[in-house]
């Protein structure tokens, strides 16, 4: 009889790495997980600054780069690639577009300026505001919901 080690939590908590002979297609599904709202494929394996990275041919390369290269052909030189759902570790080819670094840049300041001002303008105007209504607003997937929030507090207690 063979006594079994137990598990540490390291390895409970890990996923079992994928085998290395399967095909960089089989690779990358294996290690992403379908969004059915957004349509983002969701990388579930290493991250490195947020972005999915994966050993492809004695090398580590980033996933969403790898999944681009199977559907759409190589990367030109000076090109990266932007996520339009601002997901950084989606690797739906479908969500990536090539440009440059400056419109990348531009991308991701529109992004933060969007979500600032959409905090700016559900922000409480101050102590002596009335709390019965507040504004909110929901960005999904390119789509913004506005609407009012009434705030009632519920005692239990009471009939």
């Amino acid at each position: 009889m063979s006594k079994k080690r137990p598990l540490t939590d390291r390895a409970r908590r890990s996923r079992p790495y994928c085998k290395q002979v399967w095909s960089l297609v089989e690779r990358i599904a294996y290690y992403s997980k379908s969004d059915p709202l957004s349509g983002c494929h969701i990388w579930q394996g290493p991250l490195r600054r947020g972005y999915g990275h994966l050993w492809h041919q004695n090398r580590v390369s980033l996933a969403h780069r790898l999944a681009w290269g199977v559907k759409h052909g190589p990367i030109p030189a000076g090109i990266v690639l932007r996520h339009r759902c601002n997901v950084k570790s989606c690797v739906n080819p479908d969500h990536l577009v090539p440009g440059t670094q400056s419109e990348n840049n531009a991308d991701i300041k529109a992004a933060h300026l969007k979500l600032a001002d959409a905090r700016a303008a559900t922000a409480r105007s101050g102590r002596g505001s009335e709390p019965a209504a507040r504004p909110i607003r929901i960005f999904y997937d390119g789509v913004e919901l506005t609407g009012d929030v009434a705030i009632r507090v519920i005692d239990p207690r009471q009939p």
